[in-house]
Parts: structure tokens; C-alpha cells; sequence
């Protein structure tokens, strides 16, 4: 695995710094008569480091806002908590309200396109402020955030998978009718959490997390031998009661079987940031998690393609809800984002022992993604 040190050179060569701040290729300099033309990729994030994607997300989430509250006015401000409420809908009688439907139903996926540009836009711009920031990892690691991207989709899956065969604690309504239309919509969405989550705990390091100091924790290697194996069985549990309270464990039993491997493996963990005293990782991861569940929530009530949820053993706190989801369930984004991270790391090396090398390294012991 290349160091830190390495990783940054060949980010100065290729993806980093110089294609960041548009720095012209020597063949411009000497002749000083051929203008640089900026491509797509760099239009859209941004010349030299510019958060224009910070304008493009916000402008992306009001107009979805916007055209969100036309279709919920034409529907009378119903809020959908079935697939027979869907079926009821009114159908739109003119151009725009088509169109307003078109975003209701795909609320969730193009909301969190314009989370991830708004991020990086702000990211971007704290880079823009001060030198000794970081930047976006979407900038400065491409493909790693790719990677991210496409591993969040294959997490999601997953846990869609245990939920709809085991423990059945979720429910889906309202998908788009056409299943091309159906799938770019769920690849978009569940490729978008992952990314979402490591984009928000990059700005709390950078709002200073980063420098949260704790005493070590002193980890051996029994300590870990065990949690393996208490995350085996945490995560054997859904399967074996088959009932919404499986989610107890379901969200945090990949930190425990996970992480461990990680360690094992010399790629970054959360283990051995506590035994370092590093703790600033693990609250922003957690603190991401809790603002993108508030989010998720949030655009996820008003929409048509919408999720609810089934949570019985909560007894009378389930009636006491934010939006769709209980209030003691909010709780469990916390553990979720720090899942989602170590679960990442596990495709990394993964994908490292394939002798895949084409994820960037981290560049040092506080970044997230």
C-alpha cells in the first residue's frame, strides 16, 4: 500500500492540485499564445478551485423544492403512506404539473445529487479560503469517491436484502412504473449515501473535529477476536428472529465483524484511530450520519417514491414520529455512518488483495474519504 507521502505526489501529477487550480500544460507556458480550454468536468467544479458547484446543488434542491410543493398542492397536501394512496393520485392536468410529478417521484435521488454538489462546493471553498485545508475529495481523490459511489450501491443492496426477506422493518411505495426508469432512480439514490455521509464528515473535520483528542484505548488482540465474533452473531441475529427488530443489530453489527479486518489488514479503522486517541473521525462520521438521516427524512415525506416504516417492538414510541421514521429511530444513523464507512474500507481492501490499486490512498489519518 503506498504511503501518504507517495499518494500525494501522484495526485500532483494527475488528479490533484495542478488539474484542481488549472495550472496550464508546459507546452502554454513557453508560447504563452494558446489559451487553456477548460473541460466539462472542470466547468462544473469549478475553475481553479471555485464552488460552483455549490450554486448548482442549491439551485438543483430549490427548484425541486419548488416544483415538489406544486404537486403536493395538487394533491391536496396528502402525504402517501401506501401504494393504493399512490394509485389515487390525481393526474396532472398540465405541462407543469407533469413535470412536478416527474420531481416527486424522483425527489430522493435528485435532492442528493444536489447534496453531494452543494458538499463539494463547500469543501471546495474552505480549500479556496485557506491553503491548509484539505479541499473536496471529490477534486482531490476522484476515483476513490467513485468507488465509494458504486460500493454504497452494493451496501444498500444488501441491507434491502435482509430487510424484504427477513425482518420486513421498511416498505417501498410509489417507484417509478418503468423499470429502467426504476433502476438509474435506486442506483442514483443508494449510491448517493455512502458519498453523502463521508462529503458531510469532511466538513465537520474541517469545522474542527479533526483535532478531537481522546485518550488511547488499549485494543489487543483478543479485544478484537472478540468483536468479530460478537459481530457474527449480531449479525446472525435478524436472520434468526425475522422480525423488524432485527434493525437492532443489523446497523451496527458490520463495525464489529468489519473493522477488526481492517485493522488486520493495516487499512484505515476505527480501532486503531481510538488506540492512537483519534476520535475526531469517528464524531464526524457520526454527526454526518445524523445530518444526512434528518435530510433523508426530510425529503423522503413529501415525495411520491417514498419509504415508511414498520417498527412494532417500540411500543408506543413508535407514534411519535419526525417525518416518517420514530423518533428513537433516528438514533441509529449514528452507528449507520461509521457502518457505512468501515464497510468501504472493506471493499478497499478487497479490491487491493484483487492487486486493484486504482483508489487513491487517504492522505492522512483524519480524512474520511
Amino acid at each position: 500500500m503506498a504511503g501518504p507521502a507517495e499518494s500525494m505526489q501522484v495526485d500532483v501529477k494527475s488528479d490533484g492540485p495542478d488539474a484542481e487550480n488549472g495550472a496550464a500544460e508546459p507546452s502554454q507556458r513557453r508560447s504563452g499564445r494558446r489559451k487553456h480550454r477548460p473541460s466539462i468536468l472542470r466547468v462544473v467544479l469549478g475553475h481553479r478551485g471555485r464552488p460552483v458547484t455549490l450554486f448548482l446543488g442549491l439551485g438543483l434542491i430549490i427548484g425541486c423544492e419548488i416544483l415538489l410543493a406544486i404537486d403536493v398542492t395538487r394533491r391536496e397536501a396528502a402525504v402517501l403512506k401506501s401504494q393504493a394512496e399512490v394509485a389515487l393520485l390525481p393526474t396532472p392536468d398540465s405541462a407543469l404539473q407533469s413535470l412536478a410529478r416527474r420531481v416527486a417521484i424522483d425527489m430522493t435521488p435528485l435532492c442528493w445529487v444536489g447534496y453531494l454538489l452543494v458538499a463539494d462546493g463547500l469543501l471546495a471553498g474552505f480549500r479556496r479560503r485557506s491553503a491548509s485545508q484539505p479541499g473536496s475529495p471529490l477534486r482531490t481523490r476522484p476515483r476513490r469517491f467513485a468507488f465509494a459511489f458504486v460500493t454504497s450501491v452494493g451496501v444498500w443492496l444488501f441491507f434491502d436484502w435482509v430487510n424484504f426477506s427477513f425482518i420486513h422493518a421498511w416498505t417501498y411505495h410509489g417507484l417509478p412504473t418503468n423499470l429502467p426508469h426504476e433502476y438509474v432512480a435506486k442506483f442514483i439514490a443508494f449510491g448517493a449515501i455512502s458519498p453523502a455521509i463521508f462529503l458531510t464528515a469532511e466538513l465537520y473535520q474541517q469545522l474542527g473535529l479533526r483535532r478531537v483528542r481522546l485518550p488511547a484505548l488499549r485494543i489487543g488482540q483478543a479485544w478484537r477476536v472478540g468483536a468479530f465474533v460478537a459481530g457474527l452473531g449480531l449479525l446472525v441475529f435478524p436472520f434468526v428472529v425475522q422480525r423488524p427488530i432485527g434493525c437492532l443489530t443489523l446497523w451496527v453489527s458490520l463495525i464489529f465483524v468489519l473493522d477488526p479486518v481492517n485493522a488486520w489488514a493495516g487499512a484505515p479503522s476505527l480501532l486503531r484511530d481510538w488506540q492512537a486517541g483519534r476520535w475526531g473521525r469517528t464524531v464526524a462520521l457520526m454527526a454526518g450520519g445524523a445530518t444526512c438521516g434528518i435530510l433523508w427524512e426530510f425529503w423522503n415525506y413529501w415525495a411520491i417514491a417514498k419509504w415508511t416504516y414498520d417498527l412494532p417492538f417500540l411500543g408506543p414510541l413508535e407514534s411519535y414520529r419526525a417525518f416518517e421514521m420514530p423518533l428513537p429511530g433516528f438514533v441509529g444513523f449514528l452507528p449507520f455512518a461509521l457502518e457505512c464507512w468501515v464497510a468501504f474500507q472493506a471493499f478497499v481492501v478487497g479490491a487491493r488483495a484483487l492487486g486493484l490499486r486504482f483508489v487513491e490512498p487517504l492522505p492522512d489519518h483524519d480524512a474520511v474519504v
